[in-house]
């Protein structure tokens, strides 16, 4: 009897854990909309981290890096998690981040690391271009947006 009740509190402790899991970074841009903007191609995608956040690097013929996504879900406040994440890399950085109010619900673009952070929902995503060409506002919100169309409300 108290195996089933152990059992049943080990269940009922997961379930929270389950329904905060991160959507799958790789399934949430295709190779193919990549190659449509960046300068290098899309040989591979390399799934980094899984769970909760979910990374996933899209990796050229030469084995390194072209786009890096990262994905992660928060229980409550995701507006104030993004603004400490955005704070605590402008310390680092030491640049400010811009605003940036047509991407997701809300989101911030620091050149500094040629990063950009958006919200919806839920999740919080990072989205960085690797190459040296593509590293730049324009053409990482273009893909941030195929992100947001493909992120769960």
């Amino acid at each position: 009897m108290s195996r089933i009740l152990l059992a049943a509190v080990v269940f009922a402790a997961a379930l929270p854990a389950r329904a905060l899991d991160a959507p799958n970074a790789c399934d949430l841009v295709k190779p193919e909309e990549i190659n449509a903007v960046a300068a290098k191609k899309v040989e591979k995608v390399l799934q980094q981290r899984s769970g909760n956040p979910s990374e996933c690097g899209f990796i050229d013929s030469h084995k390194s890096a072209v786009l890096v996504v990262t994905v992660r879900t928060v229980q409550y406040a995701v507006k104030d998690e993004m603004f400490q994440e955005r704070d605590n890399l402008e310390k680092i950085y030491r640049d400010h981040a811009k605003d940036l109010v047509d991407v997701g619900e809300g989101g911030y673009w620091i050149a500094a690391n040629h990063q950009l952070g958006f919200r919806k929902g839920k999740a919080i995503v990072t989205v960085r271009f690797a190459t040296s060409r593509n590293q730049n506002e324009v053409d990482t919100a273009q893909i941030a947006r195929v992100i947001e169309a493909r992120l769960p409300k």
